[in-house]
């Protein structure tokens, strides 16, 4: 499996753009300790663990989470987010 510098580029950015992301928000949660903001920093949380979880896969150490794990794993963060959000 021959990657691309491109693929690996994107891959950094994105963490990158995640540890941002992350990182805002927890400084938010932790400045006004509520429990919308615990959960909406819970859930990029999630992202920010699976993007560093997926950085592996670029130099073929034969760990590979399968398509169903990135799927279930997305699903999980965005239900922490969407219910964060919609928390009154």
């Amino acid at each position: 499996m021959s990657v691309g510098i491109l693929d690996i580029t994107i891959r950094i950015v994105l963490v990158v753009a995640t540890a941002f992301l992350f990182a805002v928000i927890l400084a938010a949660y932790l400045r006004l300790k509520n429990r919308k903001l615990l959960l909406i920093s819970i859930g990029f949380g999630i992202f920010f663990i699976h993007a560093l979880i997926y950085i592996p896969e670029l130099f073929a150490t034969g760990f590979v989470v399968s398509e169903n794990a990135h799927l279930l794993i997305h699903i999980v963060a965005l239900v922490f987010i969407v219910v964060g959000i919609l928390k009154d």
